[in-house]
């Protein structure tokens, strides 16, 4: 059974994109893709907004929070002009221009992962973080143990290998990994019947629900309240 239509098909197309990564196969086939992994992947997106829309902080997303399957290949060695995946975010504006608290979903043909947090932030917005989890670091402890309770990790995303610029009187500091942090992430791996069968929007639901209070502290830190 299949909630979206998301189908076992679904992942062989990717598996054969994977192969054939070229601009013949690709026009031959997109609207295959389309159909099969495109149109169902925005249809996730929608249910789990409907699911959000009453929660202390809605995400929402949608085709238009979607990433392209075209690759940007102007500055990098590797050609291939196609994604090999299907991405696309929730975030509290409902917009991919979003660039503080996102959530994201990612299709591939293992069958990917979902996660949730501050991805990449400048450095500015960073440290406003870094001063409140030294501030709070009592709250802070208290958002990093409901996470973990639930059964969700941190992602160690290009950590810092010394202490950050202006952080190194906090060396000792009980949350001195997430100081040299450059992204606070919380990803699961997903397997491919959570696409098929629709659980994927459970899942992300949970998620929201389990990191919330992470993103609504970076956000009062950025100054970027509800």
């Amino acid at each position: 059974m299949t909630a979206f239509g998301i189908t076992p098909k679904s992942f062989k197309l990717l598996d054969e994109l994977a192969a054939n990564n070229n601009r013949e196969w690709y026009h031959q086939h997109k609207e295959e893709l389309r159909e099969q992994l495109l149109d169902p992947f925005a249809e996730i997106l929608e249910a789990v907004s409907a699911k959000l829309k009453n929660a202390k902080r809605p995400f929402a997303g949608s085709k238009q929070t979607m990433f392209r399957l075209y690759r940007d290949t102007r500055f990098s060695n590797d050609k291939r002009p196609y994604k090999e995946h299907v991405g696309g975010l929730l975030t509290p504006s409902g917009n991919k221009k979003e660039d503080t608290a996102l959530m994201y979903a990612h299709l591939s043909p293992d069958g990917g992962f979902i996660a949730s947090g501050f991805y990449r932030l400048e450095t500015k917005e960073l440290n406003k973080i870094r001063d409140r989890i030294i501030e709070d670091a009592k709250t802070f402890r208290a958002i990093t143990r409901k996470i973990t309770k639930a059964g969700y990790e941190f992602s160690e995303i290009e950590p810092l290998k010394s202490m950050p610029r202006g952080y190194a009187q906090y060396a000792d500091h009980e949350h001195v990994n997430f100081l040299k942090m450059k992204s606070l992430i919380v990803s699961q791996n997903q397997a491919k019947q959570a696409w098929i069968d629709g659980s994927i929007v459970k899942e992300l639901v949970k998620l929201h629900k389990a990191t919330i209070d992470l993103m609504l502290f970076g956000l009062e830190a950025i100054g970027k309240k509800s």
